[in-house]
């Protein structure tokens, strides 16, 4: 203190040393009172002796997770760049988000790198102004077209993350039913196996999973779901100047376009669509397959004119070569049948002559010429029915009929003499069934029967087995003799018209059988043969209806 030297003279000695202690008492209390509200006025982070720690999800990608075992993601790039513009010692860690919230609680942690601003939270945090926007979004399969809304998802399973908040919205409509997986990736990975109809999700983390893991075939359903959230720094309840400091420092990287080109690198290059070349593709290749398409379009009209053009030729050649072979299948025919009828004619002619001649002079060579001329006179009657039915091969009554009732009646109506053996057996006799004509199967078993029996001549053993086939596609009549066989040379032949290895045979049986088969898509054919015996086998169609 700077006094003149004439006034001390003037102030007593024992007054000026007590205004000298209360003066030094005041600047002491002022001294102490500044250094206090000092502390209390100072931010938090500017203390460097303790940094500061900040806590993230480790499970959260693209805002915050562990790229081997580093911090990575938008809150951390972000958290690095605002403590540099505040000047302050931050220290990152990432670890699952309960226990973020445990530490945060209890002091361990200053604060969190980025949460969506919830009201409940506010109890325990304070919200920084905020810094990105958190949407959900309905993920579904590229083929799905019925799913655009969370009300078209109703009586389908919805897979959720469990700690999403999307959760809370879901659980209004009792009609979905949810199922919570431990993170996103499980949920797209469900979708992609078909357990799950849909997965809602926040929007950025789905599509960085689809991204990272190439999960292809998803598409995005309809707008956005749910609420929209605001996605904040956050800081223990209480750190009212660090929440100061760091929106100052949010402040700063907004008007630098710091925060959007953050914003850019994390979530702007997946956002804008990249350039279709799929549908480019698709377009091209649906253009050009319908250009084909015309294109042979075109050609097939033109090939159908010209084809109808050429069937019509064709038809009328093949008409033409019908017609001829008619005449000549009709011209042997004539032959053959004015040959087989020659002999018969020839001997009734020549019976009736010496009848004349010599009937009335012996009665016993009258009656040897009459029966000559019944004989000849019922194999002529033969061969004109043979001929008859041959040329009435199609069917004139088709029906679904009993096999075994046919073979029944036709053994009924031949009379078998007893010294031969009669075999028949039936298996699954009441599957027995085909669709054909009665008589037409009725003659043609008695063709092969009859021809099984003259064979045997007087005595022997006939055969009889129906059956259905192993797929049950075709009722199958085998039937034996014990006759003298067939030989080589015949088996080829005794399918031919008129082939006969009999004196009094006609060689129409077997090809009239043949025809009538084979009209009605079956076969007949010679199974076996030996000197012991025969086997033929009649294969048709198996009806399943009766």
């Amino acid at each position: 203190m700077y006094c003149r030297p004439g006034l001390m003279k003037y102030i007593p000695k024992g007054r000026s040393q007590l205004k000298i202690k209360r003066i030094f008492i005041c600047l002491s209390i002022s001294l102490i009172i500044f250094f206090v509200l000092y502390g209390f006025i100072t931010p938090d982070i500017i203390s460097a002796e303790k940094p500061l720690v900040f806590a993230g999800n480790d499970r959260f990608a693209p805002y915050s997770y562990l790229s081997d075992d580093s911090p990575d993601g938008y809150s951390v790039d972000l958290m690095k760049i605002l403590s540099a513009a505040i000047n302050a010692d931050i220290r990152i860690k990432l670890m699952p988000w309960e226990r973020c919230i445990e530490e945060l609680k209890t002091g361990k942690i200053d604060g969190l790198l980025g949460v969506p601003i919830y009201k409940e939270r506010e109890a325990y945090v304070n919200y920084s102004r905020p810094v990105a926007e958190i949407d959900f979004a309905i993920f579904v399969e590229s083929g799905n077209s019925y799913v655009n809304s969370i009300k078209s998802l109703e009586g389908t399973v919805v897979g959720v993350h469990k700690e999403s908040l999307i959760t809370e919205t879901l659980l209004k409509d009792k009609r979905i039913k949810i199922l919570e997986t431990e993170s996103v990736i499980e949920a797209l990975n469900k979708l992609k196996n078909r357990e799950v109809t849909a997965v809602i999700a926040e929007k950025n983390v789905a599509l960085y999973y689809i991204q990272q893991k190439k999960i292809e075939g998803i598409k995005i359903a309809g707008s956005p779901v749910g609420p929209v959230y605001e996605y904040a720094l956050a800081v223990r309840k209480g750190k009212t100047n660090l929440l100061k400091e760091i929106n100052r420092g949010l402040t700063i990287l907004e008007e630098n376009s710091t925060l959007k080109k953050v914003k850019r690198k994390w979530f702007g290059l997946r956002l804008v669509e990249p350039f279709p070349w799929k549908m480019v593709v698709f377009m091209t290749a649906g253009i050009s397959g319908v250009m084909l398409i015309l294109v042979g379009i075109l050609w097939v009209i033109s090939l159908n004119a010209t084809v109808k053009i050429k069937t019509g030729q064709i038809q009328q050649m093949s008409q033409k070569m019908i017609e001829k072979d008619k005449l000549a299948v009709l011209g042997k025919l004539a032959g053959q049948i004015a040959h087989e009828l020659r002999t018969p004619l020839s001997i009734i002619n020549n019976s009736v002559f010496l009848l004349h001649k010599e009937g009335s002079k012996n009665r016993e060579l009258f009656e040897k010429r009459l029966r000559i001329l019944e004989d000849k006179i019922k194999l002529t009657s033969n061969i004109l029915e043979s001929i008859l039915s041959y040329s009435r091969v199609k069917a004139e009554i088709a029906a679904t009929i009993s096999v075994k009732e046919c073979i029944e009646e036709v053994l009924k109506d031949m009379d078998i003499q007893k010294s031969i053996e009669q075999n028949i057996s039936y298996e699954k006799e009441e599957s027995l069934t085909v669709f054909m004509d009665f008589h037409q199967l009725y003659s043609v078993l008695r063709n092969v029967i009859l021809n099984s029996i003259q064979d045997m001549g007087k005595k022997g053993r006939l055969t009889i087995h129906a059956f259905l086939s192993d797929d049950n596609s075709t009722v199958n009549v085998r039937i034996c003799d014990t006759g003298r066989g067939i030989t080589e040379s015949a088996e080829n032949e005794i399918f031919n018209l008129f082939y006969t290895s009999k004196i009094t045979g006609t060689g129409l049986g077997l090809p009239i059988s043949k025809s009538i088969i084979e009209t009605n898509n079956g076969r007949i054919y010679l199974e076996k043969t030996s000197k012991k015996g025969s086997c033929f086998m009649v294969e048709l169609p198996f009806s399943q209806t009766k």
